[in-house]
C-alpha cells in the first residue's frame, strides 16, 4: 500500500512494490501494481514479465490484464493488447477504463468505427471520462468529423481545463478546420499549462509558421532548445523559419547542426538544399536534393534537375544553366521516377526560366511532359467535361482562380474585372483560391463581389474534387507559375475551357491550358510561336485599375533615404529581373550623367540577394560608376512608395522582364518612364502603357538610346515636365476601364457556343 500511494502522488514506488513481491509471491495483485510501476519507469519488458506472473497466479485478474494491454501497446502490439483489454471486459463489461484502452489499441489497428464505438460506450459509463472525450475527439479527427472531434475535446476540456492532450487534440482538429489562429490559442494554452514539454513548443512553432507569425514562432522554437538544445526538430523548424525572416545564412546553419544530430533525415536534408538554393549556392543545393532523393525523397530529383540561380550571373553563366536545366529534363523525360503529390513533394514551379529574356516555350512543354509522366493522376478530367454543354444553360459559368486574390499585383490587376464580371448578365462567377475568401481583407477588396467565393484546401485531390463540382464552362486562372498550386492543379481537365491571364506573364507550356488571353498592343507579331497555348490577343489591356489614393503630404527625398542631390533613376522592381544586359544600360546612364544614381530595392524577404547581384556588377559594371548603384529597403508602405516615384526623375523599366503594376503608381504622379521593348509579353507592359498614353518619346530601340532617353529626361526640367503633363492628362485610359469586361465575356461566349450541341 505504500508503494501504490506513492505512485498515486507522483513518487517513485517501486522499491516498496518490489518488497511487496517478494513478501507475497503468490499475490497476482502484488506483481500487477509492480507492473505499472515498472511501466512508468519505461521498463517495459520487466513489466511485461509482472503483469505475466500477476496472470498466472490468477487467470482473470482484471487490473493486470489491461496493464498487460497497455504495456502491449507500448510494445508497438496492438493486435494483442486488444485482445487483452476483451479478456478484461469479458470479466467485467461495465469497465469504463477497459473500454477506453481497447478504443486505442482499435485506433492502432486503424479499426476507427470500432474505436469511436468503444469510446463511447466508456463515455456511457462515465460520462465524465477525460481521457475517454479527448481519445473520441483523436479518432473522430481521424475519421474527417472534424466538428464533432472539436465539440468531444471541449467536453474534456470542461471537466479538466489543465489537461494538457485535450488541448492539443482541440488544436489539431482546429488546424485541419482551417481555424488556424484558433489553433494557436489551443496550443498556446497547453504550452502554459505545461511550459517545460519542448515539443509542445515545437508544435507551438509550426502553427505559427503557418499563419506567417515568424517572430513568435522563433521565439517558439527557442524556447524549445532552451529545454531540449540537441532536439533535431527544433533545429530544423527554427531553420523553416529563419529561411522566412529572410536570415537564410541563419538557416543553413541550423539545418546543418539538425543533421549533425540526425545525418540520416531526407527531410532536413531537403530543407537545408532548399536554404542553399535561396542563397544561390545551387551545386551544394543539388548535392543535398540527390542525397535527400536516395534517403527516398522521389521530388527531389525533380528539384535538382529544375536547380537555377535565382539572381542571374552573367550572360555566358544564365544560358550554361539553362541549357543544364533542359538537359536534366530531358534525361527524367526518358527515365522519369515516379511521384503521388507533386505538391507536397516538389512544392516549386519553373518560376526563375521567365526571368532570362529567352523563349521558354519549349522547355515549358518539357518540364509539363515531365511532370505527366511522373504523376499521372495530375491529369484529373472533371465528368462534366465530357459531356457537351447544354444549349439550354443560359448563363456562362466562370470560375477565376489565383492564390493572390488580395493585397498583391495580381489582385490590384484583375480585381476589378471580376467584381465587373460577376455583375454581368452573362456570367456566373465563382472566385476561387486557397486564401480564406472569408477573411475581412478579402471581403473589402471585393465590396461589390456577388458571385460565389470557393476556398481550396492546400490539397490537390481535395481541390480538384471541390472545383469539378462547381460544373464550370470556363477556368480562368489570373496566374500559373508564381507558387505551385495554380501550376499543379493547371494540368487537370475541371472546365470545358481553361485559359490563364498575365498575372505571370509567361507561356505554361500545359496541355490543358487551351488559351493565353495577352493585348495586342503588347504582342509582337511573332507572339504566337511563344506559347504552347492558344493566343487570344484582346485589343485593350485587361485589367482594371482604381486610380491610387495619393498621400496628403508628400515625403522627401531625405525622409526616403534617398540621395539629396543628383538625378535619381530609380528601378522598382524584384531583383530577379536585373538581366546581365540590363547592367550594360545602367552603365551608360551613370557615364553620361555624372550626377546620376540609380536606385534599386533590397529583397524584402531575402536580403541577401542584392549582395549576390552587387558581385555580378563588379563583373559587369565598371568601377568608376559602380558606387552610383544603391540598393535601398523595401518600401512596404504604399503612400511612401508614391512619394518615391514622385521623387525620382525617371522609372527605368528593366529589361527582358519589365515592369508592370507598379506603372500605376508611377503615371498616378506623373513621373516618366523609359522602356525598352522585349521581344516577350513580359518585356512589353511597358511599352503598351507608352501606347495608351501616347508616350512613344519613352520608347528606345537599343540600349544606347535607352540609356540617352532616360539622361535627356532626367535632365531636362522642360522636356520631364511635358511628359509629365502627357501622363497626367491622358491617365484616363489607364484607370477605371471596363472595356475588357465586355471583351471577356464576347471571348467566353464565343468559345462555349463552340462546345453547345
Amino acid at each position: 500500500m505504500l508503494g501504490v500511494s506513492l505512485q498515486l502522488q507522483g513518487k517513485e514506488g517501486l522499491q516498496a512494490l518490489q518488497m511487496a513481491a517478494d513478501l507475497l509471491p503468490d499475490e497476482a495483485s502484488s506483481h500487477s501494481n509492480l507492473g505499472c510501476a515498472l511501466r512508468e519507469l519505461g521498463r517495459l519488458d520487466d513489466a511485461l514479465a509482472s503483469y505475466r506472473r500477476a496472470l498466472t497466479i490468477k487467470r482473470n485478474h482484471r487490473e493486470a490484464l489491461i496493464g498487460l494491454g497497455d504495456v502491449q501497446r507500448d510494445l508497438g502490439n496492438a493486435k494483442d493488447a486488444q485482445a487483452s483489454y476483451r479478456r478484461a471486459l469479458a470479466i467485467n463489461p461495465n469497465h469504463a477504463e477497459a473500454h477506453n484502452n481497447l478504443g486505442n489499441a482499435l485506433r492502432d489497428l486503424g479499426h476507427l468505427d470500432d474505436a469511436v464505438a468503444s469510446y463511447r460506450r466508456a463515455l456511457s459509463i462515465k460520462s465524465d471520462y477525460v481521457e475517454a472525450h479527448s481519445n473520441l475527439g483523436t479518432a473522430l479527427r481521424e475519421l474527417g468529423q472534424l466538428a464533432d472531434a472539436v465539440s468531444s475535446h471541449e467536453r474534456a476540456l470542461v471537466v479538466k481545463p489543465d489537461f494538457v492532450r485535450a488541448h492539443i487534440g482541440l488544436g489539431n482538429a482546429l488546424l485541419d478546420l482551417g481555424q488556424l489562429p484558433d489553433a494557436v490559442a489551443s496550443y498556446r494554452r497547453a504550452v502554459a499549462i505545461k511550459s517545460d514539454d519542448a515539443q509542445l513548443h515545437i508544435i507551438l512553432g509550426r502553427t505559427l509558421q503557418q499563419i506567417g507569425l515568424w517572430d513568435d514562432s522563433l521565439l517558439s522554437y527557442h524556447q524549445a532548445l532552451a529545454i531540449e538544445p540537441d532536439l533535431c526538430g527544433a533545429h530544423d523548424g527554427l531553420g523553416t523559419t529563419l529561411i522566412n525572416l529572410g536570415r537564410a545564412t541563419d538557416a543553413v546553419a541550423s539545418y546543418r547542426r539538425a543533421l549533425e544530430i540526425k545525418p540520416d533525415s531526407a527531410g532536413i536534408l531537403h530543407n537545408l538544399g532548399a536554404a542553399l538554393e535561396t542563397l544561390g549556392q545551387v551545386d551544394e543545393a543539388a548535392t543535398c536534393f540527390q542525397e535527400a532523393y536516395e534517403l527516398g525523397l522521389t521530388g527531389d530529383k525533380l528539384l535538382k534537375a529544375l536547380l537555377l540561380p535565382p539572381i542571374m550571373g552573367t550572360a555566358e553563366e544564365v544560358l550554361r544553366s539553362r541549357a543544364k536545366c533542359e538537359q536534366n529534363v530531358d534525361e527524367l523525360i526518358e527515365a522519369p521516377v515516379l511521384i503521388e503529390d507533386p505538391l507536397t513533394q516538389v512544392g516549386r514551379t519553373n518560376f526563375f526560366l521567365a526571368y532570362h529574356g529567352c523563349n521558354d516555350r519549349d522547355l515549358q512543354v518539357k518540364i509539363a511532359k515531365l511532370y505527366e509522366k511522373s504523376c499521372p493522376a495530375l491529369l484529373y478530367q472533371s465528368p462534366h467535361c465530357a459531356s457537351p454543354r447544354s444549349n439550354a444553360q443560359a448563363k456562362i459559368r466562370v470560375g477565376f482562380l489565383s492564390k493572390f486574390v488580395q493585397l498583391h499585383s495580381v489582385s490590384r490587376c484583375y480585381g476589378g474585372i471580376v467584381e465587373a464580371l460577376a455583375r454581368s448578365d452573362s456570367c456566373e462567377v465563382a472566385l476561387i483560391s486557397t486564401t480564406d475568401t472569408e477573411v475581412p481583407d478579402f471581403v473589402d477588396g471585393y465590396p461589390n463581389f456577388v458571385g460565389e467565393r470557393v476556398h481550396l484546401p492546400f490539397n490537390l485531390a481535395k481541390a480538384r474534387a471541390i472545383v469539378s463540382a462547381l460544373q464550370l464552362d470556363v477556368l480562368c486562372y489570373l496566374d500559373i507559375g508564381m507558387e505551385p498550386f495554380s501550376y499543379f492543379m493547371a494540368f487537370a481537365r475541371l472546365a470545358r475551357i481553361q485559359c490563364v491571364l498575365g498575372g505571370h506573364p509567361v507561356t505554361t507550356g500545359i496541355g490543358n491550358i487551351d488559351c493565353f488571353l495577352s493585348v495586342d498592343s503588347m504582342e509582337s507579331e511573332f507572339a504566337d510561336g511563344h506559347y504552347s497555348e492558344k493566343l487570344v490577343r484582346f485589343r485593350t489591356v485587361n485589367s482594371y485599375f482604381e486610380r491610387p489614393p495619393l498621400p496628403t503630404r508628400f515625403k522627401t527625398r531625405e525622409e526616403l533615404g534617398f540621395p539629396t542631390r543628383g538625378q535619381i533613376y530609380m528601378c522598382p522592381m524584384k531583383l530577379q529581373k536585373i538581366h546581365p544586359e540590363f547592367d550594360e544600360a545602367m552603365q551608360r546612364i551613370l557615364e553620361m550623367d555624372a550626377n546620376g544614381v540609380v536606385v534599386l530595392f533590397q529583397d524584402h524577404q531575402i536580403p541577401c540577394w542584392h549582395t549576390m547581384l552587387a558581385q555580378r556588377f563588379e563583373k559587369t559594371i565598371s568601377a568608376e560608376v559602380r558606387n552610383r548603384i544603391l540598393f535601398l529597403p523595401w518600401i512596404f508602405d504604399y503612400a511612401d512608395f508614391v512619394s518615391a516615384n514622385l521623387v525620382a526623375d525617371v522609372v527605368l523599366d528593366p529589361f527582358h522582364f519589365g515592369i508592370g503594376t507598379t506603372l500605376i503608381a508611377t503615371f498616378a504622379v506623373g513621373t516618366p518612364i523609359v522602356t525598352k521593348p522585349g521581344e516577350f509579353l513580359r518585356g512589353r507592359v511597358g511599352l503598351g502603357f507608352c501606347k495608351m498614353l501616347d508616350l512613344q518619346e519613352c520608347v528606345a530601340d537599343s540600349t544606347e538610346e535607352y540609356a540617352r532617353l532616360a539622361v535627356d529626361i532626367a535632365t531636362d526640367p522642360v522636356l520631364r515636365q511635358r511628359i509629365q503633363a502627357k501622363i497626367l492628362a491622358n491617365g484616363g485610359a489607364i484607370y477605371q476601364n471596363l472595356q475588357p469586361v465586355d471583351e471577356l465575356i464576347g471571348f467566353f461566349d464565343g468559345a462555349i457556343k463552340g462546345l453547345v450541341t
